[in-house]
């Protein structure tokens, strides 16, 4: 990987460890404003869409290592580690496979054996943990991941508090850290003095916290910060256990973190790929300058992330974001890259201070090619969906979904009025372009007349979409509401005062769906992209109709829609290729397949034809279609997809393209919040171009109908 800024190789793309920092202490770099990109690589990778990641070797692995802890026999565990020492190096370098290995091997050994591999008291902590109640977490843990016995045919609980918890302990916590990470080196470019103060921000379980306590003494203090209560609960407890007097644990405010002592040094492992790619410009701000807030004048900034290798014998599978990303952007937040290091190849340790503040450099007039991406403000290149993180409300969002659910309910005019003033409110400034645009169609339909609704109802396909959502008084919409919204949670005032005195009130990132609830998560994510997709009043944010006018799809064309979800654009496709063209519908999801099929034959259109697939392969016959049209979904590939699957994914899609054929892909702009309030994921176009240059293809056209939605054509060169 060669990604480049002027003639400086990036962060992530070192092979081999430098014998001295590449930058000497106390020299501020000014970071290049463009990054220049000569890889298929994605600079960006928040974890797989799809299961790529669970090969048959770990997943055979995963399956005796069960065995062993649910028949109690060691073979199953001595054949497990075999596995792992062999696929270690191959498959999955840096992940939880060195883990299990340890657990496997636990397994195997005698008593006095057992005794030593349990004499560091974190390492016995972590395992204690994970055998509790004859081992259910871990046995817990690896069915749902390798989709072992009754979730063999489940997919893997990526959404659920308690597996992510699990996930991340067995990781960051993982007795065999030291081996991959060089865990001891970093420690020792810190340079950490008797007395000094440290934030260990996003601490997970413990690992770096217990380390810096050690090393700062007693009359140090060392602030143990996380969101995840569940980490945080885990720290509280080992610090009890421990008898260990200088670590206090810390979950932040909403306002930003706040620390009873200064900090000499805030660290960060491990986290700023999601602050990079899952924060709101606000919620970034607001975490920076907490950190800002709470060093001293001379306090460092420690980044410990990782960056993509492009090398075949080192297959780490993890997250990674490219280093200079996180360079450029703090320097716009007024923190100086002071030193860096790199102990093994995909991890690198960025070390930062404030130094006396300056204007941040100015962006490029103009980029030099068009495989560059501007590197230009404080916004992040990628936002990846909300949901990934957090329930994916506000609190005012909140209040006006159960106006929304009251309106369902009721049917009056005053309660249908009152949903509907919330939604007309909240449009312009919060989630545009998201589901508020089709509560505001559900409560006009509500209020309509006979005549009026006839009117709402004259196209085939909204006629569809109501009968989907409305059956049984209007159920799914309600239990939607409900359960996406935790009307049922105590999280504002007015939920205080509905519950009682004595009720606590829980953050929004604390919220689980109760064991109760008659649907999962996945269901209401389902639900929720049904709603909005397919909303009658896409056209008034989207300007569908300017879309497609601008592609000039002519009768008889062959054209795939790529992730078509509910078949939005494919029924638009239909119309213009008509009885002559080919309309290919693809998705990943069955259910979305199915309602297309549904619709397709209730309204006589021969000419869709669905295929369900994965994200390695657009399942098109070769040499078949004239237009791809690839909406809202490529910031997925770019972020989700492991470099290989994506690889693939766009071979598969080459081959289909007849001579002459054009991809078209339509994401979001990278926009401030205080810009254009969209909610929703996000990617710069730069990004794009710069990557499918790298596999042939170049930029013949593009459009622009609204702020934050871009339309990029491509064909493939010559």
């Amino acid at each position: 990987m060669k990604y480049l800024l002027g003639s400086a190789i990036l962060l992530g793309a070192v092979l081999t460890a430098p014998s001295s920092p590449a930058i000497q202490p106390g020299i501020p770099a000014e970071p290049p404003p463009y990054l220049r990109v000569t890889s298929k690589a994605s600079l960006i990778h928040l974890g797989s869409l799809d299961s790529f990641d669970i090969t048959d070797g770990g997943t055979r692995a995963a399956s005796l290592l069960f065995d062993c802890l649910t028949r109690k026999d060691a073979q199953p565990a001595r054949e497990a580690i075999e596995i792992y020492r062999q696929i270690i190096p191959s498959e999955n370098f840096g992940g939880e496979y060195t883990a299990l290995e340890w657990v496997g091997e636990f397994m195997a050994a005698s008593g006095a054996e057992r005794k030593t591999m349990l004499a560091d008291p974190l390492t016995a902590a972590w395992y204690d943990h994970l055998a509790r109640d004859d081992f259910e977490p871990l046995k817990d843990y690896l069915k749902k991941k390798y989709h072992l016995e009754e979730w063999k045919n489940r997919a893997t609980p990526k959404s659920e508090p308690k597996f992510r918890f699990l996930e991340d302990f067995i990781l960051f916590n993982n007795p065999r850290r030291e081996r991959w990470e060089k865990t001891s080196r970093i420690l020792d470019v810190l340079g950490l003095q008797k007395g000094d103060v440290v934030a260990d921000i996003g601490s997970g379980p413990g690992y770096y916290t217990f380390k810096f306590a050690a090393m700062v003494g007693e009359r140090g203090r060392v602030y143990a910060v996380d969101t995840n209560r569940q980490h945080i609960d885990y720290v509280s407890q080992l610090v009890k256990r421990l008898g260990v007097k200088n670590v206090e644990t810390v979950v932040p405010v909403t306002a930003g973190l706040e620390l009873s002592r200064k900090a000499d040094m805030a660290f960060l492992c491990s986290l700023y790929h999601n602050i990079y790619a899952m924060d709101t410009d606000e919620e970034r701000e607001t975490f920076i300058n907490g950190i800002k807030r709470n060093l001293k004048p001379d306090g460092r900034l420690v980044v410990v992330d990782n960056g993509l290798v492009e090398d075949k014998n080192l297959p780490y599978h993890g997250p990674h974001l490219a280093g200079e990303l996180i360079i450029s952007q703090l320097r716009h937040y007024g923190l100086y890259l002071v030193n860096r290091y790199q102990f093994i190849p995909q991890r690198y340790t960025l070390v930062f201070k404030m130094l006396p503040e300056e204007p941040p450099p100015a962006p490029p007039a103009r980029l030099p090619g068009d495989d560059c991406v501007p590197l230009a403000s404080k916004s992040s290149l990628v936002r990846s969906s909300p949901l990934a993180t957090s329930p994916g409300f506000t609190l005012a969002g909140r209040r006006a979904a159960r106006l929304m659910h009251a309106a369902l309910e009721k049917k009056d005019p005053q309660s249908i009025g009152a949903a509907l003033d919330a939604y007309r409110k909240l449009i312009p400034r919060e989630r545009f372009g998201d589901e508020y645009l089709a509560w505001q169609w559900f409560c006009e339909y509500l209020r309509a007349s006979t005549g009026q609704k006839r009117r709402l109802l004259a196209d085939r396909f909204v006629r569809s979409y109501l009968e989907r959502l409305a059956p049984d008084d209007f159920i799914m919409l309600k239990t939607y509401l409900r359960y996406k919204y935790y009307f049922d949670a105590v999280l504002d005032d007015d939920d205080v005062a509905r519950a009682g005195p004595g009720a606590k009130k829980l953050s929004l990132r604390d919220l689980e769906l109760p064991e109760s609830a008659p649907v999962t998560q996945d269901r209401l994510n389902e639900w929720g992209e049904f709603i909005a997709f397919n909303s009658p009043y896409r056209e008034n944010w989207e300007q569908s109709g300017r879309v497609i006018d601008f592609l000039k799809i002519m009768p008889g064309a062959r054209v795939a829609d790529l992730g078509c979800g509910p078949g939005y654009y494919t029924f638009k496709f239909a119309e213009r290729t008509g009885p002559d063209g080919i309309v290919y519908a693809t998705d990943t999801a069955q259910v979305m397949i199915d309602y297309v099929k549904e619709v397709a034959k209730k309204n006589g259109i021969h000419t869709v034809r669905t295929i369900l697939v994965r994200d390695n392969d657009t399942g098109l016959p070769p040499d078949s279609v004239d237009l791809v049209y690839i909406c809202s979904m490529y910031h997925a590939i770019y972020m989700g997809s492991l470099e290989y699957v994506k690889d693939a994914f766009i071979e598969s899609l080459k081959r289909a393209l007849r001579k002459g054929a054009r991809l078209v892909i339509a994401d979001n702009a990278v926009l401030t919040d205080a810009e254009n309030p969209y909610y929703g994921p996000r990617i710069a176009p730069e990004l794009i171009i710069s990557q499918l240059k790298q596999y042939g293809f170049r930029l013949v056209d593009r459009a622009q109908f609204i702020p934050q939605r871009y339309i990029l054509v491509f064909q493939l060169e010559p």
